[in-house]
């Protein structure tokens, strides 16, 4: 017998799960925006090289683009029925 509580829950991830995911996803972010302040840094970007600073700039946008993503995925899930 399939019971209502089974049908309400299908598809969603237990709070510990998406807990564990939001996390991993912050790992990311910072990991991005690490990367990109070494390759500034290593690169010794500066206004003079379109083509590094149009790379590293290109690279910051990717990283806030990942981060408001990823944030407002996880501030809608929270608020939803996806998680058990």
């Amino acid at each position: 017998m399939i019971k209502l509580k089974d049908i309400l829950t299908e598809g969603a991830a237990s709070k510990s799960k998406v807990k564990r995911m939001e996390a991993m996803s912050d790992k990311i972010v910072r990991d991005m925006y690490k990367l990109i302040e070494l390759f500034g840094r290593e690169h010794m970007v500066s206004t003079g090289d379109a083509v590094l600073y149009n790379t590293k700039k290109e690279w910051e946008q990717l990283a806030r683009d990942a981060n408001m993503k990823f944030g407002g995925w996880f501030d809608y899930v929270k608020n939803s029925d996806y998680i058990k």
